[in-house]
Order: structure tokens, then C-alpha cells, then sequence
């Protein structure tokens, strides 16, 4: 009998800890504990109805190089502070990250059938003298780049673009920029 518990109790401990991986995988971010940056931050869309997706307006394509130009920028900082100062946290992560925001631009880059524009700015961002003074500068570019996000609403109308510019902009608020100003002084 006491056999009979023991394994009953196993197969529900194991059933709930699937369930529990489950969650969070759908969920990322939502679960309890920090786990860095870029651990709860992939931009992970709602599927979109692309049947009914409109053509892109000009302002749409301007926002979209609005929006990747920025990401682009983003990342080729972090990579000059790590190029600089080693694999540091949370430069490592956050340039991951962008590397996921970079993507999800990109995808809607394909779905548009818009040419991907160059990252022009690796190899041409500046040094900083003491790693405070990266991390201080990366709580501005995110405090920068979720201000251009909330000026690029303006700017389009299609749902799936719409849906990445906010994710992108709630990880530069909520991940992102609470990240670097733990590291800042």
C-alpha cells in the first residue's frame, strides 16, 4: 500500500513540475526570481492573422528603420563595453536580448518583404573609461529608446507591428533599464 502512495505521489510531483515548465516557458518573465535581463525577454508574439495585415504606409517603413537603426545601436554599444571590459553582466545579457529585438524586427522586415538594412555602427562606438560610466549610459539608451518606441505609435497602424514595438519597449522599461541602473553608481 505504502508503495502504491509513494509512486502515486511521484507521478504527480513529475506531472506538476511539467506543468510548472510549461508555464513558464509560455510565460516568460512571470515566474518569481531574477534571472537576468535577457531571460524573460524574447519578444515572443501573439500569432498574427497575416491574411489581414495591411500594406505598410511610409511612416511604417520609416518606424520600422526607426526602430531597427536604434536596436542596431544598442547592441553595437554593449558589444564595444564587452569588447572593452570583458564578458560583464549586464552587458552580455542585454546584448543577447537585442539580439532577440533585432529579430523580431527583422521578421517583420521578411513579412514585408523590405530589405534589411546594415548594422553601420559596429566598430564605430566610443569607449567608456570605467565600466559605471557604460552602465550609465545604457540606463540612458533605454530610457531613449523607450521614449522613441512611444513616438513610433504614432507612426503605425498594423497590428503585428504595433504588437513588437511593445514588447520591445516594455523590455527596455522593465528589464533592460532596471538592469543598468543596479550596475550604475
Amino acid at each position: 500500500m505504502l508503495k502504491k502512495i509513494v509512486g502515486i505521489g511521484a507521478v504527480a510531483l513529475v506531472l506538476v513540475l511539467l506543468a510548472g515548465t510549461l508555464v513558464a516557458w509560455a510565460y516568460p518573465g512571470r515566474q518569481g526570481g531574477d534571472r537576468g535581463p535577457a531571460a524573460a525577454d524574447p519578444v515572443r508574439a501573439t500569432p498574427i492573422d497575416v491574411e489581414n495585415l495591411d500594406d505598410l504606409s511610409e511612416s511604417e517603413v520609416a518606424a520600422l528603420q526607426m526602430a531597427l537603426e536604434d536596436e542596431y545601436k544598442a547592441w553595437s554599444v554593449y558589444e564595444q563595453v564587452i569588447a572593452d571590459f570583458g564578458a560583464v553582466r549586464p552587458f552580455t545579457s542585454i546584448q543577447k536580448a537585442e539580439e532577440n529585438h533585432i529579430a523580431a524586427l527583422v521578421t517583420l522586415y521578411d513579412r514585408y518583404e523590405l530589405e534589411v538594412p546594415v548594422n553601420e555602427w559596429v566598430g564605430s562606438m566610443p569607449s567608456f573609461d570605467t565600466l559605471a560610466e557604460a552602465c550609465e549610459a545604457g540606463a540612458q539608451a533605454e530610457i531613449d529608446n523607450a521614449a522613441l518606441y512611444a513616438q513610433l505609435f504614432d507612426m503605425v497602424d498594423n497590428p503585428d507591428i504595433i504588437q513588437v514595438f511593445t514588447s520591445l519597449q516594455r523590455a527596455s522599461q522593465t528589464k533592460h533599464l532596471p538592469a543598468f541602473e543596479r550596475c550604475a553608481p
